[in-house]
């Protein structure tokens, strides 16, 4: 289909009585000389305490690769891991098998996901792959860091050699379905970030009365410039980053006229915040309960709101317990979006219908195809993309 055609359809009017068939094409067969199989969890299927334990991070994912291989996994491999989701995608002559295979390698990792799995093989993985680089599959639905990480995981398998023919057209015909979407339709419009719902809820949390608010981001990554983006929106608010490499704070300090401090710093700051939203990849709890608790106990009643985005959490789960600290982690955020979303379901159903018609047209495209001669060929390099 021509750009100028989703363009068009893009900007008519969508009804809730459009047909099933119109709104979810049927799905084509993959290539005969590979199949596709999906394995995996998402916000959808499991709270953030089942998938902060199979996140697996960048520097992490050559061990994760050499399990998978292991484990028999299958030809071509692309492991996804956001705060949103763990998705592994397999080429394999038996998608069954491969299933199979991902899915007992993923509950020896953690036993309690064996009943939020979910699995899609041929083109229903297909079209799923192209819904979530679209945005839509998000907590925030037309979230556009989302597309950034599918690009960046499928280049970290495609340094390490673990994609063949099949995953590199899936991968790239999804990343430029993404594009399409979001040029095509107005999906980001509003509330598009975690960073941007996290400084919405605050504002719903604290009394309207508040002013001069002091505000603390833990991190310095993509999730807190987007809520420093927001930040600026707030008049009054006083913004301070922390980050654990001081030199990164300073330079997101800089674009928003925010204060950088050191992580410690920022720890020992907590007690005169009304606000901590906390982003980082690391491991373990950086806010604790003991922390926290000593904190709360000079701030003489006045609430304090922790919004926790990390995956795994950055802030103890048990702090909610102190008087006084309101404490949320990035699955709350869903009530603060079906505000924005409903007044996006005309662009959503738009959205929709383009990303499934493009993952057709991928799908009947692929099967026309002939077997790679060698079936671990790279094709184009997503830098290209």
């Amino acid at each position: 289909m021509a750009v100028t055609d989703l363009k068009a359809k893009a900007g008519r009017c969508y009804t809730p009585h459009m047909s099933a068939e119109r709104r979810h094409p049927k799905a084509a067969p993959l290539a005969p000389w590979a199949d596709l199989a999906l394995v995996g969890l998402s916000h959808r299927e499991a709270g953030v305490a089942i998938r902060e334990r199979l996140a697996i991070a960048p520097q992490d994912m050559p061990a994760a690769y050499a399990g998978l291989r292991q484990a028999g996994a299958g030809s071509g491999l692309v492991v996804l891991s956001t705060c949103n989701r763990l998705e592994i995608y397999v080429s394999a002559p038996d998608a069954a098998a491969a299933m199979a295979a991902l899915r007992s390698w993923l509950i020896r990792r953690c036993p309690e996901c064996a009943g939020h799995l979910f699995a899609k093989r041929g083109a229903d993985a297909a079209r799923h792959l192209f819904r979530v680089a679209a945005g839509l599959d998000s907590i925030v639905v037309g979230e556009h860091q989302i597309l950034g990480q599918v690009k960046t995981f499928y280049q970290l398998a495609q340094q390490a050699g673990q994609t063949d023919k099949l995953i590199n057209k899936l991968f790239q015909a999804a990343l430029g379905a993404g594009k399409q979407v979001r040029s095509s339709t107005g999906i980001a419009q509003g509330i598009c970030s975690c960073g941007g719902a996290a400084v919405a809820m605050a504002e719903k949390v604290l009394p309207s009365s508040s002013a001069g608010r002091r505000i603390l981001l833990v991190g310095a990554g993509k999730m807190a410039e987007t809520a420093a983006q927001h930040m600026l929106e707030s008049r009054g608010s006083a913004l301070t980053i922390a980050n654990r490499d001081l030199e990164r704070a300073q330079i997101l300090a800089a674009q928003y006229g925010a204060r950088a401090v050191s992580l410690d710093e920022g720890m020992a700051a907590i007690a005169e915040m009304d606000v901590i939203i906390a982003s980082t990849s690391c491991p373990h709890y950086i806010v604790t309960q003991e922390r926290l608790a000593t904190l709360v106990q000079a701030r003489h009643g006045r609430p304090l709101v922790v919004i926790d985005l990390g995956v795994p959490r950055n802030v103890d789960p048990a702090a909610a317990q102190i008087p006084g600290v309101h404490l949320y982690n990035i699955d709350h955020l869903e009530t603060v979006i079906a505000e924005t979303l409903a007044k996006r379901r005309g662009e959503l159903q738009a959205a929709e219908d383009i990303a499934a018609e493009l993952a057709q047209e991928f799908c009947t495209a692929l099967a026309q195809e002939p077997a790679p001669k060698d079936r671990r060929i790279k094709c184009t390099t997503a830098s290209s993309l």
